[in-house]
């Protein structure tokens, strides 16, 4: 298979949230393919939940060979490499009825080249793009100009439009 430009968003609120994204990095590197661009750590408040701590953030581009579901399965492996527990997060969830948890590491596939995904199992390009500051920021530092597929905005015009609405 031939590369794939993947743009991917790492996110997590652990007490090491830096060295788990350094962490997350290092991994998809050796794993998943080359890195070709990476942000800078961007704050920000939890997401749809309460949390002690809030989030760092992070998008990378990388080289991928990789079916988009193999690189789902080689990124859920780093991620339960990094601790996270996707049973202990559903009962956090079903005790506070919260849609979200805390998370030593989240990664999410924004873009795989500029292809579509939508299944039980894949949603891509990743579906609150446009909504979440979190996600645009990173992303359109490192991907500004990249068309989403199905929305043809870029990032960068996702991020004016979101942080210029009017309340």
């Amino acid at each position: 298979m031939a590369q794939v430009s993947v743009i991917l968003l790492l996110g997590s609120n652990d007490i090491a949230a830096h060295e788990m994204l350094d962490r997350a990095t290092t991994e998809l590197e050796r794993s998943v393919g080359t890195i070709r661009a990476m942000s800078k750590v961007y704050e920000s408040e939890p997401y749809g939940f309460h949390a002690e701590r809030g989030f760092v953030n992070r998008a990378i581009e990388v080289a991928c060979e990789y079916d988009a579901y193999e690189l789902l399965r080689r990124i859920n492996l780093i991620e339960e490499l990094l601790g996270r527990d996707r049973t202990a997060e559903q009962r956090i969830k079903q005790l506070t009825g919260e849609e979200y948890a805390s998370r030593p590491i989240d990664i999410d596939i924004i873009f795989y080249g500029d292809n579509t995904f939508n299944d039980k199992r894949l949603v891509i390009p990743y579906h609150f793009l446009a909504e979440r500051e979190y996600a645009l920021r990173p992303v359109a530092e490192i991907a500004a100009e990249r068309r989403h597929p199905e929305l043809t905005e870029t990032p960068r015009e996702m991020l004016e439009r979101l942080t210029t609405k009017e309340f």
